[in-house]
Formats: C-alpha cells, sequence, structure tokens
C-alpha cells in the first residue's frame, strides 16, 4: 500500500536567528523501498505542496546500526535519476532507484535514499529564514537466498528506576519494531512502550522505559508482547542483573 510522509523521519536544518522562517512543503511516496530479489529499481515520488518551486538533491548512502546508534556512509551501490531536480508548485517528480550491485547471497542489506532541499535555492521573502528540509527513505535489498528477521530480547533493571529493554536480530533482515509491552513477573502493569525502531540484521536497539513504581528488587521474569512489520510476536526476555 502507497502513503505519503509528510515531515515524517525529517531533519530540520535551523539558522539560528529570531526572524520568520520559511520551509519548502514535500511529501515522498513510499515511505520505505524494498527490492526482492531480481528486482533492481524503484520509482519515488516526491510532490510539492508548497506555492513555490522547490530544489532537491538526493543523496544515498549504506546504513548500518552501531551500539544502537545509526550509521551513514557514502556509497555507489544504488543510484537515483535524476539526482537534483527542481519540481514546480503543486506538482511532482518521478525518480528512479536504482541497484548498482549484485545483492548479498544471505544478508539483506540496507540504504537510505535521503531528499534533501537545497538552502537558498528558493530565495525566502524579505528577512525570512530558509529551512531546508530532509526526508530519510529506507531501502532494503532482500538477499538471493530466504531471508528474516530473529529478534531476542533482554531486559535489565537500573538503578535510576528504569528498565533497559534490548532487541538484538540474530536473522537476516530487518525488523521494525513499531510497538510492544513488558510484563513482570509478580506485577499487574505492563508497561507499554511506543516508540519505534529499525532493528538491522546482527544489530540491537534498545529503549529505557520506566519500571513500575515500588519495584525495589529484580523481576524473576519478564515478557514482551508486540507489534512489528514482520507480524505481531511474543517472547520471554531473558533477565540481566540490576546495575
Amino acid at each position: 500500500m502507497r502513503s505519503n510522509l509528510r515531515f515524517g523521519t525529517i531533519t530540520l536544518l535551523f539558522l539560528l536567528a529570531a526572524q520568520p522562517a520559511h520551509a519548502g512543503s514535500f511529501s515522498v511516496s513510499p515511505t520505505r523501498i524494498e527490492l526482492a530479489p531480481g528486482q533492481r529499481t524503484a520509482v519515488v515520488t516526491v510532490r510539492n505542496a508548497d506555492s513555490a518551486p522547490l530544489t532537491i538533491q538526493a543523496q544515498l548512502v549504506a546504513w548500518t546500526q552501531e551500539a544502537g546508534e545509526e550509521s551513514y556512509a557514502d556509497t555507489r551501490d544504488i543510484l537515483a535519476t535524476p539526482p537534483v531536480f527542481t519540481i514546480p508548485p503543486n506538482s511532482e517528480q518521478v525518480i528512479r532507484v536504482a541497484l548498482r550491485s549484485a545483492p548479498d547471497a544471505t544478508i539483506e542489506k540496507a540504504y537510505r535514499v535521503f531528499l534533501q532541499e537545497i538552502p537558498g535555492a528558493t530565495k525566502a521573502e524579505g528577512n525570512a529564514l530558509n529551512i531546508a528540509l530532509r526526508v530519510g527513505v529506507p531501502l532494503f535489498v532482500s538477499p538471493t537466498q530466504k531471508a528474516a528477521g530473529k529478534l531476542e530480547w533482554t531486559a535489565r533493571p537500573q538503578a535510576d528506576g528504569k528498565l533497559h529493554v534490548e532487541a538484538m536480530n540474530s536473522g537476516t533482515a530487518h525488523v521494525q519494531v513499531t510497538g510492544f509491552e513488558v510484563s513482570l513477573e509478580g506485577r499487574p502493569e505492563r508497561i507499554h512502550v511506543n516508540q519505534m525502531k529499525y532493528v538491522l540484521p546482527g544489530t540491537r536497539a534498545s529503549w529505557n522505559v520506566d519500571l513500575p513504581e515500588g519495584m525495589a528488587n529484580s523481576p524473576s521474569a519478564a515478557w514482551v508482547v508486540g507489534s512489528s512489520d514482520r507480524g505481531d510476536f511474543e517472547a520471554a526476555a531473558a533477565l540481566a542483573p540490576r546495575l
């Protein structure tokens, strides 16, 4: 299903000053690209909903996760055509993303397509500032062999009263965790976590959430129930000693 992303996953680059600000307005569809085995191209539509033309540049990067942090690096594995374009007011531009390298045999590769408004390409009126919008579209390249994500969960109570919950992906494809609940043995409460995160193959993601009030000792068991782009999941969480 196609959907529009309007200011979602956007980095706002501000010129700091106490002045009015001018920002373009564009949307991107689809919000995620997945290239199946044998598929080497995809189409992305960028729509300018502003009353002024917008000039946008595409930047393509390899995407990894290190110690739970996002990491990006220049890559020649993929390309976008056209790489720079100007969209008239209330119009749209189609760009084509193509895979230049062969897919991996066993593990999914991850990239991001950043669409960046070029600051100053559209002149702001008067003393207004330009705010450059940047939208990141995830791009996943499936391996030639069947791939799947596999999450393994751990939970560790901390001295600051929070619970450190971690998901390790030991599979060969990403998992997008969209939300989950943590249940602790002996406690009626469920800890709700609504922060969405991607977990790439061979990496981990973590969440720090508040423990139920009055919990002085570490629980003896924990369970995680949630949803992801791979479907619903339910798993026991290995407990680590309190820090």
